[in-house]
């Protein structure tokens, strides 16, 4: 009988020690990685430009499509408010600054250079691209990591022309249209990498006394960096 006493003893203490009261005493808190998308967001990242070899600006700088320049290197700064948010769900106000997408290429003597000739001169084909858009967005993730698409209509300023012949400033800066997707993935808690592929449409430029037309153009634009929260 002593026996059987002590193996109830022992059988109610490890109920007592295992019961959902005992449990419910040292919660497990819940991951703040799990948590809705926070309030705001700030980005910085570099740049990649894809540019169009348009033959019209080309003839009027008197070189070849292939003599522009294909692509540029540059740097965005942005931000963006939550202002509604939701479990897996957010929607963001806010805008970016292309700060400069700069490209270049050297222009080769159209002739064969005369060896007792001094060397030609090689002539340089500078493309510049700056754009401030304002931006609103659809983000989908959790505090940890979200994907998102954006948009937005804001000025810009394209250029392309011989470095040692600049052209005019435009009459007005052309508006571009901008709309993409990107993502952040927070590695810790305040710091994230970034991606973003965007594309901005830009109206046409009418040609000046100083100035050629340019026409309307989209030019890709990928970017990766960093974001802070």
């Amino acid at each position: 009988m002593p026996r059987l006493t002590r193996a109830a003893a022992i059988l109610l203490g490890s109920l007592l020690l295992f019961s959902p009261q005992a449990h419910a005493q040292d919660p497990v808190p819940q991951p703040i990685f799990d948590e809705p998308i926070g309030p705001f967001v700030v980005d910085v990242r570099g740049v990649f430009a894809r540019f169009k070899q348009d033959a019209a600006v080309a003839a009027a700088l008197t070189v070849e499509p292939t003599d522009l320049p294909s692509r540029g290197l540059g740097l965005v700064v942005g931000g963006h408010v939550y202002p509604l948010r939701t479990r897996s769900f957010a929607l963001g106000l806010g805008g970016e600054i292309l700060l400069r997408a700069h490209g270049s290429r050297q222009v080769a003597p159209e002739t064969e250079p005369d060896p007792e000739a001094p060397a030609p001169d090689s002539q340089t084909v500078v493309t510049r691209m700056t754009a401030l858009s304002p931006q609103i967005s659809l983000n989908f993730g959790k505090r940890n990591g979200w994907s998102y698409l954006s948009g937005g209509i804001g000025p810009a300023s394209f250029t392309t022309e011989l470095e040692d012949s600049p052209v005019g400033d435009p009459d007005a800066r052309p508006m571009a249209i901008n709309y993409g997707g990107g993502a952040r993935w927070f590695a810790k808690k305040h710091l994230a990498f970034s991606l973003d592929l965007r594309f901005y449409a830009i109206r046409p430029q009418d040609a000046t006394m100083a100035r050629p037309a340019f026409p309307r153009k989209t030019v890709m634009v990928f970017s990766a960096g960093i974001s802070s929260k």
